[in-house]
């Protein structure tokens, strides 16, 4: 809570007379598909005539490790925050924010990093649907593996028994089908299907599917 509340008054209340210059205050980075960690690094610079210290580096995520390079600045050294993030399981375009407190200001500096990390695969559709009291046909959902990425899909396994799926091997290491069947439409039912692979490097990974009768 304290940290949301700092984080609302750096940005609607720039800090006056901050000591020290920024380089950049905004990054983005690009990640690759499994790639497990990224860094960024904010450069700064003390053109007063007097030492600043650093007194806080906070960060909105739990998946973000900043750190300065140094906690006092000499008069006209330079210096850089240190920005590392734990990518795991998350994907997507993500924002995270750094807040840079000193001894020269009430309220702490906001840097933004803009990160694009994308999947290693891709579902198409990722959720089915089929109309309560309608056919219980067939639906497929197309799993195609990113380009680059070394990926096997091997086992599919369902939330709920209202529903049968069969893995469908199109072409190994690029393309699978899951195929989903409702056992019935008469009542409405839903399911998560969760999809086992493992990379090129040993790493094990879980992908989503859903359907629903409803």
């Amino acid at each position: 809570m304290k940290l949301r509340l700092a984080l609302l008054v750096a940005l609607l209340c720039p800090a006056p007379g901050l000591a020290l210059e920024w380089k950049v205050q905004h990054l983005s980075l690009k990640a690759v598909p499994l790639q497990k960690t990224a860094e960024a690094f904010f450069e700064f610079t003390n053109p007063s005539d007097r030492p600043v210290t650093i007194t806080g580096v906070d960060s909105s995520c739990d998946c973000l490790e900043a750190t300065p390079s140094a906690k006092v600045i000499a008069p006209g050294a330079s210096g850089r925050i240190h920005a590392k993030f734990t990518l795991a399981d998350r994907y997507g375009q993500l924002r995270r924010t750094i807040l840079v407190s000193t001894n020269e200001s009430a309220n702490p500096f906001a840097l933004t990093v803009q990160l694009d990390v994308p999947e290693a695969a891709s579902l198409t559709p990722r959720s089915l649907e089929w109309k309560l009291g309608g056919d219980a046909i067939e639906q497929s959902v197309e799993i195609a593996i990113s380009p680059g990425v070394s990926l096997t899909v091997s086992e599919v396994k369902g939330t709920s028994d209202a529903f049968t799926a069969r893995l469908e091997t199109v072409n190994a290491g690029q393309l699978y089908r899951l195929h989903i069947t409702p056992r019935s439409t008469q009542a409405a039912a839903s399911a998560a299907f969760r999809l086992y692979a493992k990379a090129g490097d040993g790493q094990n990974l879980v992908f989503s599917a859903y359907g629903n009768v409803r």
